[in-house]
């Protein structure tokens, strides 16, 4: 519609409020974020006064997309849904001069503020305003900070992962390494901003989300096709939620009328040799030196990534031309990984193989190996055994199926440690392949009417074995897939409509290599395998999962298989009133899971101390052995054989928002916004999924329990008073709604926001805001017991004096059948169950935040930020089935007496009922603790309350310069404190611990930017050079990133310390990988004196002992090439980790172990690595 034919004349107030209604009504997406951005302003004639009716031509410089608006009574204009890019704005009103500014260049989801003041003359005369684009932000107290797309795709980033580059925004703390080449890290939700946990944060593309189950991301678009996007660590914009942490909003390129493209190409196979390999290597005690030690310290690495993108006008020659009006862009990646993975394990050792564990007995008595076909009933309720003489298991007693399986271990290869363990040293082949393509096409029908269409798709393949076997090894073969649809609509200049449609699919699959593997080469019963196939998805049939403690295990397990797809629908009315920008909408999300895990259909064995210990059956354990031993005489400790239902799920969210953009005076802007959620529960399309806990009704097994337990009770509870109330209840069945639990509907979320331009380069910005959690997809999924039913192997009903089930013959009673929910009450009886909080409550974040921002010449903006947090109905795990408190020990010192007292064996009142069959309650005595539980007749009940809370202050330094002079840089500094209370220290106690987070980062320093060397043809050195030397010194450029951070807070557990806390800590001088803190400060090493049984007083962790923290930086090199006047080329190096530091895992912290204090792998980047790119840029 042409300007001068718009109407002047204010809407009809009730036709404004019924389009807000109904864009309220419609489903609805304006997802956390808006990808695009706003110019807005007063206009003023020379003495102040408004001119309303003004024409606002705003001009987008590369694509010549004009979009018209008109100022109202007040004078003011806005012309939102503008993609990232350089404008020109044009004022035409009359009697004035026409005012003209160019240059203004548009971020995402900037809201540009541009005033104004008219010139009195002819409207044919122009008057160009040379001033500076505005950068302060003068409308809004949102905080964040945009990353630019050159520093996306010019940056050294390792993986060229764009949202690696969140770890650089003030307020974010890095909670994990960035993997080098592995695109399926998701580094969206591997930070944690301004105390929210890592996890919490929301990521779109172009305004639709991108997030899949348990708020992961993995598509992400080509490095090249990044526009830029920006990290809300506190937005204060009531459109803005679905999540309590930062909101990250990617925008993609779009065509121009200009032809552009990339080809690149990067070659990565020179790392330095790891920090750990190369002590190994230079140690004497691993060996001389030779080319094949070198070859096992530094394996051989092969990283390649290569793509394309292009984008222009669509033009069909000589049947449409669609220049100024329809534009397309393409972007294909790809990358793939050849390397080779250093793995060190622990292997039998070929004299244990045959059952002589003698060379243990030098380091110890504690590495006795007692016979269990020895037992004998002992003073106390306890059983003693016999040692194995010289610590030598005769031949005759080696299980014949344990002989079948130890082959598949490779043999030893390295000394390892003394008592055997990391004995093995193996390098071993691993490849990766992964693409990934996105296209984008936009559509401008008229000057009121516009569309965009993206789609993109990833695929990502892993092949993984760590050593040489048959019997390891899994593939990882996901694949992702996006779509956007996006529509806005100009009523007139002061109403707008934007609907939006989004979709995610992703479909990961995991299965083991050595699926089929027929379970018959190990000598298990053909009868097994039989009803396994009767019974069973043979798909998932595969080896064994084999776990001895101490040793490496076998296995992989079935496998999975799951399918997300999630819907988004949404729309946003946008109504300029007097000084007021007025938006309504909100958004509505449908989010689908179906899936299926094979767990354990070829059987898992697990193989531990519990038979093989002495001299009495609660004898502390040897750190390694004792359980090959027990795999020898095959006698399991437990086992499961999995018969798994698939689920199909469904959640869905809604928000609606009504936001205010208030601009009070040219100085003063308010945003004021109120946001509703309600997010409906899970629900199972056939019902199949437990739902809550019954804890008042009597158990259908009470009367024959109370019958038992009345001929043999113990005295701490007398017979009129053992009861056994509660179990388990189904979604669906016996008046339970189909739904897992209430639907919360208090979640109302109000939001604040104040600028005030204290002078022109000066602005105060205040705010408070209210932000909620989820529930449900997006965090967790159905609970199908019942319905997925293992059968368990229990080896012994009387505490190993007889053994019903050996490795020879698992599973005596055959595979149990899946119940469903036919059982009621009495599902799961005599196993630990937990279930879904039936009136559950969003865990919500209470934001506030106070910043002074400061333009200063050079094109630098300078912030001062304080951040303040309040995390309230945290979700903190609950036990409701304690030992209780009364009995359990206060010591600081261990309590033998207690422990006795509750480990002691007495009659099972539960023992020949047969719904406590293959569980460890069906055995003839159970321990005294057990009956002492307030519902004996499980093994524990747990679930999540909102009992948790959690307060975050920070303070935060941002200095950014913007690109001149060929200099970009940006520098953020975060001071802060992070305390949580989510988890209880002991069952019984009455709230979670308060104490310092795990995810607590008191400094955090980062810094990147890039520079093009003044050297050169045109520049201020050697400005005149020739051809020759121009080739030369002409067009370097150097990027860098680094960042800063202190370690993560320890914790030690239930130790015995008797020294001053003080004394852990050690100076950072004194740190080293053999002994990060004081291992002698204190603590109690022996296993047999450590704590039982008692109720802990020792602190969860502590804030002055921490593990390492991160010091990294990754720089570049880069030299551009001029090959033709459209056509230029860069070569760039890279150096990912370039100064080699290395950044060490988290110390040993179990008192009682040999490596306690050590450290023996490091984490983060690894060890440098150096990368060569090629790009030719048109």
């Amino acid at each position: 519609m042409r300007g001068d034919k718009m109407d002047l004349d204010p809407v009809n107030r009730p036709k404004v409020w019924a389009a807000m209604f109904l864009g309220l009504a419609a489903a609805v997406l304006l997802p956390a974020q808006e990808s695009r951005g706003s110019i807005m302003g007063r206009i003023t004639d020379p003495s102040g006064a408004a001119v309303p009716g003004a024409h606002v031509t705003v001009t987008n410089v590369e694509t010549n997309t004009v979009f018209r608006s008109l100022s109202n009574n007040e004078g003011n204009y806005e012309v939102p849904y503008l993609l990232p890019g350089t404008y020109r704005v044009a004022v035409e009103a009359a009697g004035f001069k026409r005012s003209l500014r160019e240059g203004i260049l548009l971020r995402v989801s900037d809201r540009i503020t541009l005033d104004f003041k008219l010139e009195v003359g002819d409207v044919a005369e122009s008057v160009l305003v040379t001033a500076e684009a505005p950068l302060l932000e003068t409308a809004t107290a949102s905080v964040g900070s945009v990353v630019e797309g050159r520093r996306a795709q010019e940056m050294p980033i390792a993986g060229g992962n764009a949202y690696h580059l969140v770890r650089f925004i003030p307020g974010a703390a890095a909670t994990a390494g960035h993997a080098p080449g592995n695109p399926t890290q998701d580094l969206v939700q591997a930070v944690a901003v301004n105390g929210t946990r890592s996890g919490s944060n929301d990521a779109t593309v172009d305004g639709v989300p991108n997030m899949y189950g348990n708020a992961s991301t993995y598509t992400v678009p080509p490095q090249d096709m990044v526009e830029e996007f920006r990290v809300q660590t506190a937005a204060y914009d009531a459109s803005i939620g679905h999540a309590t942490g930062a909101v990250i909003n990617l925008s993609t390129k779009s065509g121009t009328n200009n032809w552009h493209g990339t080809g690149y190409y990067l070659d990565s196979r020179l790392r330095a040799v790891p920090w750990f390999s190369n002590r190994w290597l230079y140690d004497p005690n691993t060996g001389p030196i030779t080319e094949e030690k070198r070859r096992q310290a530094n394996p051989g690495w092969c990283y390649q990534r290569w793509g394309a993108t292009a984008s222009g006008p669509f033009v069909v020659p000589r049947f449409y031309n669609g220049r100024n009006r329809t534009f397309w862009s393409y972007g294909y990646e790809a990358m793939q990984v050849k390397r080779q993975a250093t793995y060190i394990g622990t292997f039998p050792t070929a004299a244990q193989r045959k059952g002589d564990f003698s060379q243990l007995l030098a380091l110890g008595p504690i590495y006795q190996i007692y016979d269990p076909a020895t037992i004998a009933p002992a003073p106390g309720g306890r059983f003693s055994r016999q040692p194995f003489p010289g610590n030598l298991i005769p031949a005759s007693r080696i299980d014949r199926v344990a002989a079948n399986i130890i082959p598949y271990w490779p043999e030893p290869n390295v000394p390892g440690l003394p008592d055997g363990r990391q004995n093995y040293f193996k390098i071993e082949d691993e490849k990766w392949k992964y693409r990934s393509m996105t296209g984008r096409i936009d559509h401008v029908f008229h000057d009121r009417h516009r569309m965009f269409f993206r789609a993109s798709q990833s695929e990502f393949d892993q092949r993984v074995r760590s050593f040489p076997s048959e019997a390891v090894g899994y593939r990882n073969n996901p694949a992702g897939y996006r779509a956007a649809l996006d529509d806005v609509y100009v009523f007139n200049p002061t109403l707008l409509l934007n609907l939006r449609y989004g979709l995610v699919r992703q479909t990961p699959r995991t299965v083991p290599l050595n699926q089929g593997f027929d379970i018959l080469k190990l000598g298990l019963p053909a009868s097994l395998l039989e009803e396994i196939r009767r019974k069973l998805d043979v798909a998932g049939l595969a080896f064994p999962v084999i776990s001895v403690d101490a040793y490496s295990g076998l296995g992989y397990g079935g496998g999975s298989r799951t399918a997300y797809t999630y819907h988004t629908f949404g729309t946003t009315l946008t109504k300029m009133y007097g000084n007021h920008s007025l938006r309504a909408g909100g958004e509505f999300r449908l989010m689908r899971e179906t899936g299926f895990s094979y767990g354990n259909v070829a059987p898992s064995f697990s193989f531990s101390t519990t038979w093989t210990r002495g001299p009495l059956d609660n004898s502390p354990a040897a750190p390694i052995g004792q359980g090959f031993a027990s795999l020898l005489l095959g006698l399991p400790t437990g086992g499961t054989l999995n018969n798994n239902a698939s689920r199909a799920e469904q959640s869905t969210f809604s928000g609606f928002f009504l936001q205010d953009d208030w601009r009070l005076t040219t100085r003063l802007s308010l945003n004021l916004g109120l946001r509703y959620e309600v997010e409906t529960p899970i629900t199972e399309r056939f019902n199949r999924s437990l739902r809550s806990f019954d804890f008042t009704t009597p158990n259908p097994i009470e009367p024959q329990a109370r019958a038992n337990y009345a001929r043999a009770p113990i005295p701490e509870v007398p017979p009129e008073a053992f009861r056994t109330l509660g179990g388990l209840t189904f979604a669906g069945v016996g008046g339970e709604p189909r739904a897992l639990w209430r639907t919360d509907k208090n979640n109302l979320a109000p939001r604040f926001g104040l600028a005030y331009q204290l002078r022109p380069t000066t602005v105060i910005r205040l705010g408070y805001g209210v932000f909620f959690d989820m529930l449900g997809s997006d965090r967790q999924s159905v609970n199908q017991g019942g319905f997925s039913q293992a059968t368990n192997l229990v080896p012994s009903l009387d505490n190993g004096l007889s053994f019903r089930a050996t490795l020879s013959n698992p599973f005596p009673d055959g595979i149990q059948d899946a119940p469903g929910a036919s059982l009621g009450l009495r599902t799961y009886l005599g196993r630990s169950v937990s279930f879904f909080n039936s009136t559950p409550r969003h865990a919500y974040m209470q934001r506030w935040s106070l910043s002074v921002q400061r333009q200063f010449p050079g094109r630098v903006v300078a912030d001062l930020t304080y951040v303040g947090n309040r995390g309230t109905k945290l979700g903190a795990d609950t036990q409701f089935d304690p030992v209780p408190r009364q009995y359990l020990a206060t010591s600081p010192e261990r309590d033998q007496r207690t422990i006795d007292f509750l480990s002691a064996q007495v009659t099972n009142p539960f023992a020949g009922i047969a719904d406590f069959a293959g569980t460890g309650l069906a055995a003839a005595r159970v321990s005294r603790s057990q009956l002492l539980r307030p519902y004996p007749h499980f093994g524990g009940i747990s679930t999540s309350l909102p009992a948790g809370y959690s307060y975050y202050h920070g303070l935060q330094v941002n200095v950014e310069k913007r690109l001149s002079h060929g200099l970009l840089l940006q520098a953020g500094w975060t001071w802060s404190k992070f305390m949580e209370a989510t988890t209880y220290l002991n069952d019984t106690d009455p709230r979670p611990y308060k104490c310092v987070s795990d995810q607590d980062y008191t400094h955090r320093f980062v810094l990147s930017g890039l520079y093009e060397l003044p050297l050169g043809r045109g520049r201020k050195v050697l400005g005149r050079a020739g051809r020759a030397l121009d080739l030369l010194v002409g067009g370097w450029q150097i990027q860098f990133l680094y960042e800063g951070q202190s370690g993560q807070a320890l914790g030690f557990g239930n130790a015995i310390f008797r020294g001053r806390l003080a004394d852990i800590p050690l100076p950072v001088g004194q740190r080293k990988a053999e002994r990060w803190f004081n291992v002698d400060a204190g603590f109690e090493r022996n296993p047999a004196r450590q704590l039982a049984s008692n109720i802990r007083a020792f602190p969860l962790r502590f804030s002055g002992v921490r593990s390492d923290g991160i010091n990294n930086l990754d720089a570049s090199f880069m030299k551009r090439f001029r090959l033709s006047e459209k056509v230029s080329a860069q070569f760039r190096m890279e150096g990912i980790n370039a100064l080699n530091h290395v950044q060490f895992a988290n110390p040993d912290t179990t008192p009682t172990s040999a490596a306690f204090g050590s450290i023996t792998a490091e984490k983060g980047h690894g060890q440098r690595q150096i990368n060569f790119v090629f790009k030719v840029v048109f």
